[in-house]
């Protein structure tokens, strides 16, 4: 026996969001806050979406403390260091760089270090000073 489905998957709208879906998740939120039942929410509002991609949304892209754009070299030097001392604990990594999701770090990580394909998962994007400091570990 599994769990009871968290909403009617052949009513809940699937894929990209449009800014309309974005404006309405955002006002309502920073209204009324989530309540803490996200399964709730997408009716509250009128969205036909999944109380998880709801979820998701808010926390990934809409959150006002969310840094988007680029990455310095600080904060890949950050990432990159922190990886070799606990491993892939993204969430870890995200909490000692503000505004930063773990699923944007994971993918910077992903992107940055290692080549598509790669066998023996080298690390290649990363500057020459974090792969110094990772021998310096090893």
């Amino acid at each position: 026996m599994g769990r009871a489905p968290c909403c009617d998957k052949t009513n809940v709208r699937k894929g990209a969001w449009s800014s309309e879906e974005d404006a309405k998740l955002k006002d309502y939120i920073e209204k009324y806050g989530t309540g803490g039942n996200w399964i709730a929410l997408p009716q509250k509002i009128g969205l036909n979406r999944c109380g998880k991609s709801c979820r998701l949304r808010w926390l990934n892209y809409l959150r006002p403390d969310i840094k988007h754009g680029g990455f310095s070299e600080e904060e890949d030097l950050i990432i990159c260091s922190l990886y070799v001392s606990i491993g892939s604990r993204w969430s870890t990594i995200a909490a000692q760089l503000p505004g930063r999701t773990d699923n944007d770090i994971k993918n910077r990580y992903s992107r940055r270090s290692y080549s598509k394909g790669a066998k023996n998962l080298r690390p290649l994007g990363f500057p020459v000073q974090a792969r110094i400091a990772k021998r310096a570990l090893l």
